[in-house]
């Protein structure tokens, strides 16, 4: 009876404290937008309160001035709503809607309000933002001093003659006249780095603001931002463009913070609105937000940042975007918000070298959720920039080939101030080296310089498209070396179902009808030469190369197991210390564990087990002479788990179950047998030899083992997560009395550390 009323108590506090986290959860402060029915008793005068290289802007693109989405949100709807929330962080002229922390119930408060339109939870699934700087040392840099004779080695890197930038220095194009607003996460060393020394001598950086921390400074935080304005506008120690748009304006504005919370989206909604009303032309976000806090199924250009991205264009303003770091992840086959807004010039990265076309593997896959074309261009996704330090190193991500394509597409408006942004977007597509072949990989592919200077020459045909009776033959009759034939294959809506990039052979390349499944159309681009032709496909599947992803090749196919993430985990703590048994007893165990939801998540995991506990007592009544009882076991684990995601101070905190069965038992025992004299008296304390006794199987030690866990972790780069856990065991190790380990259980606490692997 006594028995029944303990395990019953054990078994209300394991489930009291599984249901914990999920209560913890749903009590936190969320983060709401609340959007307003209306904006009535407001004013406005666009002339006090816009910049007059904005109101230029606004008549050039023939943006309405007075548009109702400039005016101010109404003061008293602030400040009522101010007072059910937790924390008013931001606000959205154009959205008409206010940023906020509140509870839940406070949420439905705020909702009943008459001036609400709605109250929408901030990214439900919120978590960090997807921003990828990978940092390697600069000798890593890959150097072509002979890809091109005509340019100086003393006037553009690579990453810019990649342009064909030469063409604009050569006649003096640097993007004067324009103003370009760089959004991130800091800007450490830009107000002493020489890197920008041109910019501060020339007061070029007009004006800063910092959102999260509400002031001026920008020179702190996240390097990156550094890193980006050198992309678009830096000169390096030997006096190298790193950037095309050195006689740009700028300005800066910090708008994410590390690690980085859902509320980014509403900084990055307000950093757009200050961009428009300090008159930028262009807006650089190397940001976006993606698999960790969204589906792929939001990435249809409908989530707030991105209507935000789309009036921003609305009102003028050419918006460069990174498409994102989440190539290589099978789960996430599409880009990132906002770059999936239509309006939006998205920049996909390829690999730094000036001979060979390759995407790089990190560069995020379109097209967007709705099938949209994205990425919409290509640079270089590997860049020379400045270290906040002062010095120069290598970094990748197309968090670089944004700002590339930004100081590029300056340029180029230059050449054309007449257009308005979206134009000039549209203009930037055609001077890609691909267009108008396109796919998911290379967009239209790298804008050049030539095609807005004039000195573009028409392409000579490089292919033959011959039409046979079972398919389509791409004739080359002169294979160029480093020069690959892009294929595609669309659809009759549009839509790619397949691409490709294949190396030419004397044979030609060979399509037979089933290679094109559905297709209506097939595209080729070769060396700059574009042609294309019906084709009558024969059903079935695209399977040319290969009927997946891989490498340079690609179909657009439906995700699986999108929300999921799986991971490896090792784990290694000490038991506390009781009457019986000794302190830090030691259990090690790795394992893979797999978790589903984005800011919260639930999961199983399943791993193999080491426990070993030993005797405290020694020489005991239960087994004379002793020297040591060790128990030990090999456990097959499973875990039942769920996990909050704390990003705004980087912390995952889990807390579960766990159940094993183990498949091997096992008791140890070190006996003493002394030396005695002829009296049969002990010679010496310290005089003895030892025996080992073992016991497999042992039936005092119970198979099965249940508890529960709680975990707090911190995640370095998303990669890994190091923490410190604490669990209880519900179940005994000893189920009966035995003479040789006697019927007292080793303390049910432990504690330890565990590292979790995201591969």
């Amino acid at each position: 009876m006594h028995g029944n009323i303990i395990f019953n108590m054990k078994k209300q506090l394991f489930l009291a404290i599984f249901t914990l986290l999920a209560v913890v959860g749903m009590a936190q402060d969320k983060c709401y937008w609340v959007f307003f029915t209306d904006k009535n008793d407001t004013q406005f005068d666009p002339y006090t309160y816009f910049d007059s290289k904005a109101i230029e802007r606004y008549r050039q693109c023939g943006a309405d001035l007075y548009d109702i989405s400039n005016f101010p949100l109404n003061d008293s709807y602030i400040s009522t709503v101010g007072g059910y929330s937790t924390e008013v962080f931001g606000e959205s002229r154009w959205l008409n809607a206010l940023g906020v922390t509140a509870t839940q119930e406070n949420a439905m408060l705020i909702e009943q309000l008459p001036f609400v339109a709605k109250v929408q939870e901030i990214v439900t699934n919120g978590t960090m933002a997807s921003v990828d700087c990978r940092v390697a040392s600069q000798s890593s840099a890959p150097r072509n001093d002979d890809s091109d004779a005509n340019a100086p080695a003393d006037i553009l890197t690579d990453q810019v003659k990649r342009f064909g930038g030469l063409y604009f220095q050569e006649k003096g194009i640097d993007g004067k006249g324009l103003r370009i607003c760089v959004m991130d996460g800091g800007f450490p060393g830009v107000d002493t780095h020489p890197a920008f020394k041109h910019l501060r001598d020339n007061h070029q950086i007009l004006k800063t603001y910092n959102f999260p921390n509400k002031k001026e400074d920008v020179y702190g935080w996240s390097s990156h931002g550094t890193m980006v304005l050198s992309c678009i506008a830096g000169i390096n120690k030997d006096g190298q463009k790193m950037g095309l748009a050195t006689g740009a304006e700028f300005l800066l504005a910090r708008t994410e913070i590390e690690p980085e919370p859902f509320i980014e989206e509403v900084w990055w909604a307000q950093g757009a609105e200050w961009a428009d009303k300090n008159g930028a032309d262009i807006i650089n976000s190397s940001l976006g937000y993606g698999k960790d806090r969204h589906w792929t199924k939001d990435m249809d250009g409908t989530s707030y940042v991105a209507k935000a991205a789309q009036k921003a264009a609305e009102k003028g303003i050419l918006i460069c975007n990174s498409a994102g770091n989440e190539g290589d992840d099978g789960r996430w086959m599409t880009i990132i918000t906002p770059a999936d807004a239509e309006n939006v010039l998205t920049v996909g990265g390829i690999n730094a070298n000036l001979n060979n076309y390759q995407h790089v593997g990190f560069s995020s896959y379109g097209p967007t959720a709705d099938k949209r074309l994205k990425p919409n261009v290509v640079a270089f996704g590997m860049a020379d920039v400045a270290d906040p330090d002062g010095d120069y190193t290598y970094a990748a991500g197309t968090s670089f080939s944004s700002p590339l394509t930004a100081g590029f597409a300056a340029c180029a408006w230059q050449t054309k101030r007449d257009l308005t942004a979206l134009q000039m977007k549209a203009e930037i597509e055609k001077s890609a080296d691909l267009y108008p072949y396109f796919d998911y990989a290379y967009g239209y592919g790298v804008p050049q310089a030539a095609y807005f200077t004039g000195d573009l020459k028409p392409a000579e045909r490089s292919f033959t498209l011959v039409q046979e009776k079972d398919g389509v033959k791409i004739v080359v009759p002169e294979i160029l070396e480093n020069k690959d034939v892009f294929i595609n294959v669309e659809g009759a809506d549009g839509v790619l179902l397949g691409y490709y990039k294949v190396t030419p052979t004397a044979e030609g390349i060979k399509l037979n009808n089933k290679d094109f499944g559905q297709g209506k159309k097939l595209n080729v681009s070769y060396n700059g030469f574009y042609d294309s032709c019906p084709i009558s496909g024969m059903g079935g599947d695209i399977n040319l190369l290969a009927n997946k992803r891989n490498g340079q090749n690609g179909t657009f196919k439906k995700v699986s197991g999108e929300g999921w993430m799986d991971s490896y985990y090792f784990q290694y703590d000490y038991n506390l210390f009781n009457d019986a048994w000794n302190g830090f007893n030691r259990h090690f165990a790795f394992g893979e564990r797999w978790l589903y939801g984005k800011s919260y998540k639930i999961g199983v995991g399943l791993g193999l087990d080491w426990n070993r506990f030993v005797r405290k007592d020694k020489d005991s009544d239960v087994h004379p002479y002793h020297d040591k009882v060790v128990l030990s076991s090999m456990q097959v684990r499973a875990e039942l788990l769920q996990r909050i995601m704390i990003r705004r101070i980087g912390v995952n905190w889990d807390l579960g179950g766990y159940g094993g069965i183990n498949i091997t038992r096992r008791v140890r025992i070190t006996d003493k047998t002394y030396i005695t004299d002829d009296m049969g008296q002990h010679i010496s304390g310290d005089d003895y030899s030892k025996k080992v006794t073992e016991y497999y199987g042992c039936k005092a030690m119970n198979r099965f083992e249940y508890g529960a866990f709680t975990r707090i972790s911190y995640s370095i780069m998303n990669i890994i997560n190091v923490g410190v856990y604490g669990s209880y065991r519900l179940s005994p190790v000893i189920t009966k009395e035995d003479p040789l380990i006697g019927n007292t259980d080793p303390s049910p606490w432990g504690f330890g550390v565990e590292i979790e692997i995201m591969p």
